[in-house]
């Protein structure tokens, strides 16, 4: 059985990037990425924001916590991984990059971001990092 397992996302960084380093030494930098969706039309029109955690590793995740600040325009390829501690019965996903496209400088950030509830996605992962979770893979 085979599948498809990608993402594409494009939108603003929320703040600025996380950068950490596995015990091993590889760079992780971890960011969330804003995407508006807006759907319907005329009175039924209706606008959303999804929060979107991104990872990097290695020469892009230094070169991400370089280049991209809070409100910078980005566009995300990759794969989606997920984890899952049973002992917690705490799981979630892991959005990981294989590409990353900044489109230009640092824009003013949007109305919705100062509120963005992207922080709890980012306690879990670190807490599954060091309670020996599933995240992050290192790619060594």
């Amino acid at each position: 059985m085979s599948g498809i397992n990608e993402f594409i996302i494009d939108g603003n960084v929320t703040k600025d990037v996380e950068l950490r380093y596995t015990p091993r030494g590889t760079p992780v930098a971890t960011y969330t990425v804003a995407v508006d969706d807006v759907t319907g039309s005329g009175d039924d029109r209706r606008e959303d924001t999804d929060y979107i955690p991104v990872t990097t590793y290695g020469r892009q995740a230094e070169n991400d916590a370089k280049y991209l600040k809070k409100g910078s325009g980005v566009t995300v390829m990759g794969k989606i991984k997920s984890w899952y501690k049973p002992e917690q019965k705490k799981g979630g996903f892991n959005f990981e990059a294989k590409r990353v496209i900044y489109r230009g400088k640092p824009s003013a950030t949007p109305k919705s971001v100062d509120s963005a509830p992207e922080d709890d996605w980012l306690k879990d992962y670190d807490n599954a990092e060091q309670q020996g979770g599933h995240a992050p893979r290192s790619r060594s």
